[in-house]
């Protein structure tokens, strides 16, 4: 099962920055907007793309600190799965792509050295096995991508649907 696992990382890697076969990497989608696009929570579930983003940012931090990584502290409510940006502006919204990138980076460098043979064992935060958690989050990129793609944004609507 090791070949299987680092296939799983590379396209959790592929889904977050790299040429995914779901579409834009979540990445790259969000590089798209701008801050106010980011921001804007008139979409029909109500998240905004910097929360959703920011949610991203939560999850790969809790991946890499239960992992045992060092990461940078959360600015963030700890309680809040979806926060809201707390100012809205280009340099804001750069800087919080840096520090879901960052995040991203310090949980998949934890990933890689994870030992296949602590699949089962539990994951402390979210009390799953680790086998699990990251059947998961070889998806969640690519959901919270195309939840974002779906949120009609100007930056992301296609010339062939207008």
């Amino acid at each position: 099962m090791p070949d299987f696992l680092a296939y799983a990382l590379d396209y959790i890697d592929a889904e977050f920055q790299g040429k995914p076969w779901n579409g834009l990497s979540l990445k790259t989608t969000l590089d798209k907007l701008s801050a106010a696009e980011a921001a804007s929570g008139q979409t029909w579930e109500g998240y905004s793309a910097w929360s959703i983003a920011l949610h991203c940012a939560k999850c790969k931090r809790i991946v890499a600190r239960d992992l045992g990584a060092p990461v940078a502290a959360w600015p963030y409510p700890e309680d809040v799965w979806f926060p809201s940006p707390a100012e809205i502006s280009e340099a804001a919204w750069a800087a919080d792509r840096a520090l879901l990138a960052e995040y991203h980076e310090i949980s998949m460098k934890a990933l890689r050295g994870f030992p296949v043979s602590k699949l089962d064992d539990e994951m402390p935060a979210w009390k799953a096995p680790w086998g699990k958690v990251l059947s998961w989050l070889v998806t969640h990129d690519a959901f919270h991508g195309a939840q974002i793609r779906s949120m009609g944004l100007p930056s992301l609507k296609s010339k062939k649907h207008e």
